[in-house]
């Protein structure tokens, strides 16, 4: 099963995939250490996609759609 990973920066959203981190329960300092390395981390994850914010105001307004759950119910509408 494929585990991706949102991340949002000051930039915008980047959608990540990652590899080998599908596991439930698995070690979380294996995973801490996976990450941390760049190195290893680009081994472990893939950037699929990024999505940059329009402006600052851009940015602050999907900073608080996140905080108030309005992004994950907004992104959950689309595969349900």
């Amino acid at each position: 099963m494929a585990l991706y990973l949102l991340y949002e920066a000051a930039s915008g959203y980047s959608l990540f995939l990652a590899h080998g981190l599908d596991e439930i329960g698995q070690n979380t300092e294996a995973v801490r250490g996976s990450v941390s390395d760049l190195n290893r981390f680009g081994k472990v994850v893939q950037l699929t996609a990024f999505h940059p914010f329009d402006s600052a105001l851009d940015a602050l307004n999907q900073c608080n759609s996140v905080s108030e759950g309005k992004f994950a119910r907004k992104s959950l509408a689309v595969w349900s």
